[in-house]
């Protein structure tokens, strides 16, 4: 066998492959890079485009980690670093946030640790009124999933607007120009034809 028939033979088969593996139906934002993203995501999420840095276009974000500082911030609304502000991008947009990693645990020895514990507390519970949800069991992938599936729902298709035979030829007569998106009526085909503003198998409308 050549090497030219089994290069073609490779890229046959690699089309193949590439024709089963499942098409991303939507995209998530991630707060690290790609190479961060846990290979549980992958599992959970099989047909996800991921994205990471200054994405406004993904339909929600996992963060895999917040500290204190940053849930402090995002509970009042303030930008203290890029993770943050892109967080609360994503709040105002109303898309959903999941946080893997729960936070490190206060050490007994704390003497503020009620205090402390409270106030984590008060921060978490803002965060989740915000639209933030912080991992506790796989529903709530399925939930999170849901949440982002709703915000990926296309728009309605713009309604398509069709052109007699009448209305194309006051269009030319008066000089009007293209509508966008609109399309000839068959008779309106016909007489396009006969003006020679179409060709045959030209794709009949503006």
């Amino acid at each position: 066998m050549k090497v030219s028939e089994i290069e073609e033979l490779v890229q046959q088969i690699t089309d193949r492959i590439c024709q089963q593996l499942p098409k991303p139906t939507l995209s998530l934002a991630f707060s690290q890079e790609k190479k961060e993203i846990p290979a549980e995501l992958y599992t959970q999420f099989p047909t996800v485009q991921w994205r990471t840095g200054e994405d406004q276009e993904s339909a929600g974000m996992i963060v895999k980690q917040l500290t204190i500082s940053q849930m402090s911030s995002i509970a009042l609304l303030q930008e203290n670093d890029l993770l943050t502000r892109r967080i609360l991008s994503f709040l105002l947009q109303g898309k959903p946030i999941l946080v893997l990693e729960t936070l490190p645990a206060i050490p007994k020895e704390t003497p503020l640790k009620y205090q402390v514990k409270k106030t984590i507390q008060e921060y978490r519970d803002k965060c989740q009124q915000f639209g933030l949800t912080f991992y506790r069991s796989p529903q709530d992938y399925a939930d999170f999933w849901k949440s982002c599936q709703k915000k990926s729902v296309p728009k309605a298709l713009p309604k398509r607007t069709f052109i007699t035979e009448k209305q194309l030829k006051k269009m030319l007569e008066y000089r009007i120009p293209p509508i966008k998106n609109a399309q000839l009526t068959p008779l309106a085909q016909d007489y396009a034809r006969t003006q020679k503003l179409l060709i045959k198998g030209e794709k009949a409308c503006f």
